[in-house]
This record gives structure tokens, C-alpha cells and sequence, in this order.
């Protein structure tokens, strides 16, 4: 039974964490200055170091809980470096610009890869028997 209810909540934190990224992409757009933002990024950086960062550890904790292949833990760490990777990066922008840069490139990874993770969690989750 914690097996089935831990494999839902994997299901229900990789998508939300797809959702986060994507938010996080508007988020930046809305920022911009050359589209009509004011060049503030607090908002961005707010979501970002605090509901992704939870989101990203609740992806991992759910696919321990809900015993999930070691193939879906693997992407599931994977994830969780990648986000931190990816919050790491903007605090370079002083020491180290050309490293910085890569944020928006590992944010498209992040992306590619949660939607990797929320997807085979919805397969593996399909299968979960019911009693």
C-alpha cells in the first residue's frame, strides 16, 4: 500500500516538476528586458532556490518510497543533480561567465530529463497493482 501510494505521489511530483521548469522559463521571459520586463529576476531566483529545489528532493524521496525500479532512482538522482548544477551556475556570473552561461542550456536538460522521469513514472505507476 505504500508502495502504490509513494509511486502516485512520484507521479504527482515529477509532473509538478515539469510544470516548476516550465514556470521558471516564463518566469525569466517576463524579466526580460527586450521583451518588456524590468530586468528583475527575483522572482525567478525565489521559485527556483526554494519550490524547485523541494520539488527536486520530493522527486527523489517519492521514487525511494514508492520502490521504484533502480532505473527510475538512477533519473531521479540524476535530476536532483542537475537542479543543483543548475542553481549553482548563476552565482558564477562574476568569477566565472562563460560557466554561468550555461544556465538556460542545462535548464533545457533539466527539462528534456524531467519529462523523461515524469513519463516513465506515469508507465511504471500504470502498472502498480490495486489490491
Amino acid at each position: 500500500m505504500v508502495t502504490r501510494y509513494g509511486r502516485l505521489a512520484h507521479i504527482g511530483a515529477t509532473w509538478l516538476f515539469v510544470g516548476g521548469v516550465l514556470y521558471q522559463g516564463y518566469l525569466a521571459g517576463q524579466a526580460l528586458a527586450q521583451l518588456g520586463g524590468n530586468g528583475d529576476f527575483t522572482a525567478h531566483a525565489g521559485f527556483g532556490y526554494s519550490v524547485l529545489g523541494i520539488l527536486a528532493l520530493a522527486v527523489l524521496i517519492t521514487a525511494l518510497v514508492g520502490r521504484e525500479p533502480r532505473r527510475q532512482v538512477g533519473l531521479s538522482i540524476a535530476l536532483l543533480v542537475l537542479y543543483v548544477v543548475q542553481a549553482s551556475l548563476p552565482p558564477l556570473r562574476a568569477s566565472a561567465p562563460a560557466i554561468a552561461a550555461l544556465h538556460p542550456a542545462n535548464a533545457m536538460l533539466l527539462l528534456v530529463l524531467a519529462v523523461v522521469v515524469a513519463w516513465r513514472a506515469s508507465q511504471i505507476g500504470a502498472t502498480v497493482p490495486t489490491s
